[in-house]
């Protein structure tokens, strides 16, 4: 009796195990543009000329605090992991808290469907994103709000939930919520779960009206404490408010109108992608089910809160123009937790057809791991390193447009504000600001023309001038032209080809 009491809580640990697990063999993966990128402006955040420091990048601080903490790719990959495993155990926590005694094993059910998808390569874990480190924030959070929103009534396997007021739990709820915000701002979920939640038990329950004001209000203190912390911190470090904000909120339009009106059909292509991955993931099917349960139990707040909360973070994900898969991971906590509600609520056979596919899923996605893992260095780690070796120390680079992974992988520093095409093409659209660092007093060493320098978005017509006229080409390796600076005498780059 003891173990089968057990079993849940056992289920749910294994599973947080597994995720771990199947992210490891992706520790010695080469570098994303966005692990590059934030990595270099975490550690070289100060008082500058630029948002972060030297550099501009439209994201909130707790990211760049994060990877700052991180210091290098590999604390950075066991970060992720353990972020992984954190959001795993929350949402089968999540879970449990719902359907408690009535459905023991609704929490197991949670934790294996984010176990799936916070290790599948599909969804882009092979990096470190900003998603997937906000994703705890959000579990977490979610958690401590069904935790302030449960009737003391209720009879539960745990006394969490009356060692603390609502109160409490609406404090943590919503600061954690916050935090969330302050890792990627597009993550809403949290947010919108608990209002959604409060807004049902206020239509459904008018004796509890006021205890959802009373939650509502806490967890907006606690929201608003982190944030001033947050904004606080970030402006004694030289990132002011204004300019923060001007990133994390205005850049975005500007962004979205600059993909609309000057994207190639890449775009589409990403667009199409991020549809399939959808598709084959499960998250289709556990959206679908969810909406399902939640037009037939409309009066309960969880199941809409959560099927809201799958909707929002859907829109989110196509709203930024860009489809990116990894995109994708930020549905992971409220799709998850709508898998434990669809667990507790359909007949056994179906459950056990449900099982079959996570099994199946798991071991598919264990393969995909070890062979994605075993792969060569990408050809940005393997030109970064070439120029490397034959760079002298305090040579800078500028790489034509974005790839921050060629600088990460040479170990030099941007003389050049923007190490992202996007914001380039937003705020630099033509290139003046490059074109004045080139030919200025902090020249680059190195320019990487990793594209032509005549692409989608910009005009290229002025810093083809200043290249051409102060820079010649030192190596063509797999199609990227790397330029020195014509006053510099250094070793030649080594050739060895593509792979």
């Amino acid at each position: 009796m003891e173990v089968a009491r057990r079993g849940p809580l056992v289920a749910v640990l294994v599973l947080a195990a597994a995720t771990v697990l199947l992210r490891l063999p992706f520790l010695g993966a080469p570098a994303g543009n966005d692990e590059a990128g934030y990595l270099i402006v975490g550690r070289s955040w100060s008082d500058g000329s630029s948002l972060y420091g030297d550099y501009w990048v439209d994201r909130p601080p707790l990211l760049l605090w994060i990877f700052a903490g991180a210091g290098d790719l590999t604390t950075l990959r066991v970060l992720g992991c353990l972020a992984a495993a954190v959001t795993v155990l929350a949402v089968g926590a999540a879970a449990a808290v719902v359907r408690g005694r009535r459905n023991r094993w609704a929490g197991p059910w949670a934790a294996g469907a984010a176990a799936i998808l916070c290790a599948s390569p599909w969804l882009g874990t092979v990096r470190v994103n900003g998603e997937i480190l906000a994703a705890p924030f959000v579990a977490l959070s979610i958690l401590c709000t069904l935790l302030a929103l449960r009737a003391p009534n209720e009879h539960d396997d745990s006394p969490a939930s009356r060692r603390w007021p609502a109160e409490t739990w609406a404090l943590a709820a919503g600061a954690l919520a916050a935090a969330g915000f302050a890792v990627k701002q597009s993550t809403v979920d949290a947010f919108v779960f608990a209002l959604v939640a409060l807004f049902v038990v206020a239509m459904t329950d008018p004796s509890r009206r006021e205890q959802a004001a009373r939650i509502l209000l806490s967890g907006v203190a606690g929201a608003l404490a982190v944030t001033t912390l947050l904004v606080a911190s970030a402006a004694l470090r030289g990132t002011g408010p204004a300019e923060l904000f001007d990133a994390v909120v205005s850049f975005r339009f500007d962004a979205a109108r600059t993909i609309r009106s000057s994207a190639t059909g890449h775009t589409l292509e990403r667009l199409l992608t991020l549809v399939g991955t959808w598709t084959v993931s499960g998250l289709a099917l556990i959206s679908i089910g969810l909406l399902w349960l939640a037009v037939r139990r409309r009066r309960d707040p969880v199941v809409v809160a959560t099927a809201a909360t799958v909707l929002v973070a859907s829109a989110v994900a196509l709203s930024g123009g860009s489809y990116w898969a990894h995109y994708l991971l930020q549905l992971v906590p409220s799709v998850a937790l709508g898998a434990g509600l669809l667990a507790a609520a359909v007949v056994p056979v179906v459950r056990r057809a449900a099982g079959t596919i996570v099994l199946a899923g798991l071991a598919v996605t264990l393969t995909y791991a070890g062979v994605t893992g075993s792969q060569d260095e990408s050809r940005a780690e393997q030109l970064g390193l070439a120029v490397a070796t034959a760079s002298e120390p305090g040579d800078t680079m500028v790489v034509a447009y974005g790839q921050p992974n060629v600088l990460l992988a040479a170990g030099m520093e941007s003389p050049y504000e923007h190490l992202w095409s996007l914001p380039i093409r937003t705020r630099d659209p033509e290139l003046t600001e490059l074109a004045d660092v080139l030919r200025g007093p902090a020249a680059p060493a190195w320019v990487v023309e990793w594209t032509d320098f005549a692409t989608w978005g910009v005009d290229a017509t002025a810093i083809k001038d200043v290249v051409e006229q102060h820079y010649v080409v030192a190596a063509t390796r797999c199609r990227h032209v790397v330029w020195l600076r014509d006053d510099l005498d250094r070793r030649p780059i080594p050739d060895e080809g593509c792979r």
